[in-house]
């Protein structure tokens, strides 16, 4: 326990690099282990903060910024594994939380079941997988686009709960001393939608990062008493709330196909070059 409790002390005075673990400090080690639900909290409809422990309590889970786990649970009667990102800082020790999104149908499936489950249920857990890995300091990896460099502007194009996808990432260059800028477009049907709304608010208010919140639902009433862009995404949208497109700009997108596949079309009509679907 003195062990990690030094490195966590490291860790926040930046005597050691804050966007990487050592190994024997990582619970994850590409095997099957196992995790415990210690909470859940609904955020909207069809989204849950879900709080998980590891067995190790003198140990972080062991997954670096922009990599992610799957679950899966051995009492559940369709063998289904689900992957998910994590949103808590890659140095918490003990646990880890999830943002997990319930899709509702007539079939059985594990996003819905998995909110469903009562404190103290036992999960499989594997990983850790790579969508990508920031280094910190503007490098970043991106080994499906052989991106492999160093950014001065990353834009973030996320859709609803998709903003897991990059939720450490924004924290990680937010509470860490990183000058990366980073210029967020955060699009979702309704105001529901638009989670972790809390502390994106802060680090903007903070000045750490530019943020533009979205809403498709125009029929919403909320939306009248909202101030950001409305309607469809456009190209307009992509050029006035992103980093303009450079050799030192990267974009990020994530969420639907359908909004992946649209997003990409539209960033390369307006002349981006730098663009990774995660």
């Amino acid at each position: 326990m003195f062990q990690s409790l030094l490195y966590q002390f490291k860790l926040r005075f930046r005597m050691i690099n804050p966007f990487d673990i050592k190994q024997e400090f990582k619970f994850l080690n590409t095997t099957q282990q196992q995790c415990t639900l210690h909470s859940k909290e609904q955020l909207n409809e069809s989204t849950y903060l879900m709080r998980f422990a590891i067995p190790q309590q003198d140990k972080c889970l062991g997954t670096r910024i922009g990599q992610y786990i799957s679950l899966n649970d051995p009492k559940f009667d369709i063998n289904t594994t689900r992957y998910y990102c994590p949103i808590s800082r890659i140095d918490d020790v003990g646990m880890f939380d999830l943002l997990v999104h319930a899709i509702y149908a007539e079939n059985k499936n594990f996003s819905t079941h998995i909110t469903t489950l009562n404190e103290g249920h036992i999960l499989n857990i594997n990983g850790p997988f790579t969508n990508y890995l920031y280094h910190g300091y503007g490098a970043i990896e991106v080994p499906k686009y052989n991106i492999n460099s160093k950014y001065q502007y990353i834009g973030i194009v996320a859709e609803s709960s998709a903003i897991a996808a990059f939720f450490q990432l924004i924290e990680g260059i937010a509470t860490n001393g990183d000058n990366t800028h980073i210029g967020l477009l955060y699009v979702a049907d309704t105001l529901e939608e638009l989670v972790l709304m809390e502390e994106l608010m802060w680090y903007m208010e903070e000045k750490k990062i530019n943020a533009t919140f979205m809403l498709r639902n125009e029929k919403d009433l909320i939306n009248k008493l909202f101030s950001g862009p409305k309607g469809q995404l456009k190209p307009i949208y992509l050029e006035q709330y992103l980093p303009q497109p450079s050799d030192q700009t990267l974009v990020l997108v994530c969420g639907s196909r359908a909004f992946k596949k649209e997003t990409k079309s539209q960033l390369e009509n307006i002349n981006h070059q730098n663009i990774a679907i995660i």
